[in-house]
């Protein structure tokens, strides 16, 4: 099971349910280290000790494994660093104790901040979080989500748990509460899941840059192109699959790696992405819906894309069963 990263209890109204908080989600990266390459072919004996295997390694084949040890080593020798801190202008290291935190209030003038000063502020780890009031999830704008965790009841709170999810769900409202977790106060939305009950840590309204949000011109639409788009838009609506959306740059960086562990030449690549074309809006659209293959259920759909068209809607050739 993943780690806890936070351990309390969610206080609703006189109920107390003691729970832990899982990550539910993280960004995955393929953890690129910065090295030191020299133009000096490396030394077998002076070469670090192979890492354990990941997820992007694999074994090598036997014959292979043999044809590496009996050859001599050909690639510059990689070794990883450490970053230092340099004052601007030099490139002389400065000590360790001899860096602190600042802010620059003004250009170029700054004023320090002691790490005591800094611990002092940061507010202690909380062990409740109290729900403070009830709301419906679409009445939240999704740019307020930061991170999302999993909500798991130790075993003394677990009825008091079903019971708080059941209701949300009945009740189809989600809970704001507030509590602090590594030196940081939180506002989270708690919600039911398909099986039990997720949070959601919030970015407060004034990190939100609502005055940065384009405004859209949509005087500029015609009711021929809204009619065509809605058309669109309902001849491809489909349910939520997220197993279908794949980080292929990962991929093809894995697969990357693993030719480069494997001394093959590296053939993979990024496909190319054809320049878009600037076309007439309304033409696109016909043509769009032209091309989409329409599911078979979906015959309401493809009656209202062909009357979009300007032709006459497909009588559906099935007889009715109906007496």
């Amino acid at each position: 099971m993943a780690s806890t990263i936070w351990r309390g209890y969610i206080s609703f109204g006189l109920i107390t349910i003691p729970v832990r908080l899982y990550r539910a989600a993280r960004a995955e990266r393929v953890p690129l280290r910065r090295l030191y390459r020299s133009d000096k072919l490396a030394e077998r004996d002076s070469m670090p000790a192979p890492v354990s295997e990941s997820s992007i390694t694999r074994t090598l084949p036997r014959a292979r494994q043999a044809e590496i040890e009996e050859e001599p080593v050909k690639r510059p020798y990689l070794a990883p660093v450490q970053q230092v801190s340099v004052r601007r202008g030099s490139d002389e290291p400065l000590p360790a104790q001899s860096v602190v935190k600042g802010y620059e209030y003004e250009k170029d003038r700054f004023v320090a901040i002691e790490p005591e000063e800094l611990k002092n502020l940061a507010p202690k780890t909380s062990s409740g979080m109290e729900i403070q009031e009830f709301i419906a999830l679409a009445d939240i704008d999704p740019v307020y989500f930061e991170t999302s965790y999993y909500v798991t009841p130790e075993e003394a709170g677990e009825k008091a748990y079903a019971l708080l999810y059941r209701s949300m769900q009945t009740t189809r409202l989600v809970a704001i509460a507030e509590f602090a977790m590594h030196g940081r106060e939180h506002v989270v939305v708690l919600r039911p899941g398909k099986k039990g009950l997720l949070a959601h840590t919030m970015f407060f309204s004034s990190e939100v840059r609502s005055d940065e949000e384009y405004t859209a011109e949509i005087k500029t639409v015609t009711e021929k192109e809204l009619t065509l788009a809605e058309t669109l838009i309902r001849s491809l609506t489909a349910s939520f699959e997220p197993g279908k959306y794949r980080d292929t740059y990962r991929e093809r960086l894995e697969a990357m790696i693993a030719q480069k562990v494997e001394g093959q030449p590296t053939t993979v690549t990024a496909p190319s992405a054809k320049p878009a074309e600037v076309v007439d809006i309304a033409d696109a659209l016909r043509r769009s819906l032209a091309n989409l293959k329409k599911p078979a259920k979906s015959e309401i759909a493809n009656e209202e894309a062909q009357t979009a068209l300007g032709g006459k809607p497909r009588r559906s050739t099935r007889r009715s069963t109906a007496k």
